[in-house]
């Protein structure tokens, strides 16, 4: 029996095409149109992604916070090139979870529990997919509070992040 193709009167109320409309359709050379909803699920936000290579994601909240100064200082630290992301909804975006699998992410360190709570609401998980979630404090505390830096160094050996030797 051959799948039923699902179609879109002007009312937007979904109808099911039997077989033999769907038999004739075709027949006459008519491509049935079916729409797909293309809205990400729930709060999702989606991320642009920015140079960078290896298993860390940092997801700061502006892309101007990925080029600053004290961006390049963090990526002193950590020894390596991790990519960034920012909140965008452009073309180009990606959910995170499609970024985690996509890229094989192992870790992605979120920039604020503000931002954090943008991607998963007041429940923030240990883990998606593949890659451990990791809450930093936010970019503009680490420019402006010393105290921030030190929880920031903290969080990134603690987790493994950064080792010292």
């Amino acid at each position: 029996m051959a799948p039923k193709m699902v179609s879109r009167r002007p009312t937007g109320k979904c109808q099911v095409i039997d077989s033999r409309r769907q038999a004739y359709l075709d027949a006459m050379g008519i491509t049935v149109w079916s729409l797909r909803d293309t809205t990400k699920p729930g709060n999702a936000v989606g991320l642009n992604l920015g140079p960078g290579s290896g298993s860390l994601l940092l997801v700061c909240a502006v892309d101007m916070d990925s080029a600053s100064k004290l961006a390049n200082d963090i990526v002193r630290s950590l020894g390596s090139v991790p990519v960034w992301s920012w909140p965008a909804e452009t073309a180009e975006s990606v959910s995170l979870e499609d970024a985690v699998s996509d890229h094989l992410f192992t870790t992605i360190a979120i920039f604020g529990s503000a931002l954090a709570e943008r991607f998963f609401g007041d429940t923030v998980p240990d883990s998606l997919g593949s890659a451990n979630l990791v809450v930093l404090p936010a970019m503009e505390d680490l420019d402006n509070q010393a105290d921030a830096r030190r929880l920031l160094w903290g969080i990134l050996c603690q987790t493994g992040i950064v080792t010292v030797t």
